[in-house]
């Protein structure tokens, strides 16, 4: 069984969980991985993403530090528009309707900009935020394996290809049934549709599942929308960032490392 510290304090456990756990489904960035990002960061993966477009000979005729203005209004526009309404567009609308809405004055065609919308989506949120898997969650992931429960990621993202690339490049894709991703599925956290298509694609009822993220507005209140059984907030550098303090819902339990996750989950386990 994978080594999992005894001296580490499990999480703050406040309602119990009536169903049985046999599912425990993660968040990624923020909760699988730990994540970064400043000014700096962000300069640097504009800079990559002019690079990525002259390749394809792509020319949007601005200097790195208007590309990267250009970039933030248009991903900032985006971003309320998905908070307002819970959907997830995929990489080719974000780019060439929020991004480049015309086209950077018309000198990046809709159809070639189109082509390349993946990768610029998978680049920049690759390289636009600073990305490592925790530490402690290949042992984590091992152990709950070990002890029986089925395991799946729920993410927001706009690149389709990141997670499973991500998952697969930290060497832990294979203790993950399934992966749903907001752009994939069309709807994202904390709509409840997504954790339900998580549940339904577990074959499991809402209430057998634990999610654990970290954040109260996508992650705890998504949840808890879609009945899963038990809640688990993890604190990240996001968490404040992407939480105003409005949201009143609460997690069952709260921890600072993954390692809190297995003894919350295996005091109310029902193993498949």
């Amino acid at each position: 069984m994978a080594d999992i510290p005894a001296s580490f304090p499990p999480g703050r456990l406040t309602h119990p969980a009536p169903v049985p756990i046999r599912a425990v489904v993660f968040d990624l960035g923020g909760t699988l991985e730990e994540i970064y990002y400043d000014d700096r960061v962000r300069r640097e993966a504009a800079r990559g993403v002019q690079a990525l477009l002259e390749r394809h000979d792509l020319h949007p005729g601005l200097s790195p530090q208007d590309l990267h203005a250009v970039i933030e209004a248009g991903l900032a526009a985006y971003q309320h528009w998905r908070q307002e309404t819970d959907l997830e567009l995929q990489a080719e609308r974000v780019w060439t309707e929020f991004v480049f809405p015309d086209g950077a004055g018309g000198r990046l065609p809709r159809d070639r900009l189109t082509a390349v919308a993946e990768d610029l989506a998978f680049f920049y949120e690759n390289h636009a935020y600073v990305r490592r898997l925790r530490p402690e969650a290949p042992a984590v992931l091992e152990a709950l394996r070990e002890h029986g429960f089925r395991l799946a990621v729920v993410s927001n993202i706009v690149s389709r290809r990141l997670v499973p690339a991500n998952l697969r490049a930290y060497g832990v894709a294979h203790f993950f049934e399934h992966v749903v991703v907001s752009s994939v599925v069309g709807v994202r956290k904390p709509s409840p549709q997504i954790f339900l298509e998580a549940a339904r694609r577990l074959d499991l009822p809402p209430a057998a599942c634990a999610f654990v993220g970290d954040t109260v507005s996508r992650d705890v209140v998504g949840a808890r929308r879609a009945g899963y059984g038990l809640v688990i907030k993890i604190r990240s550098f996001l968490t404040d960032r992407a939480d105003s303090g409005a949201d009143t819902e609460e997690p069952d339990a709260v921890i600072c490392d993954l390692r809190g996750v297995l003894p919350l989950v295996t005091g109310r386990a029902q193993p498949g």
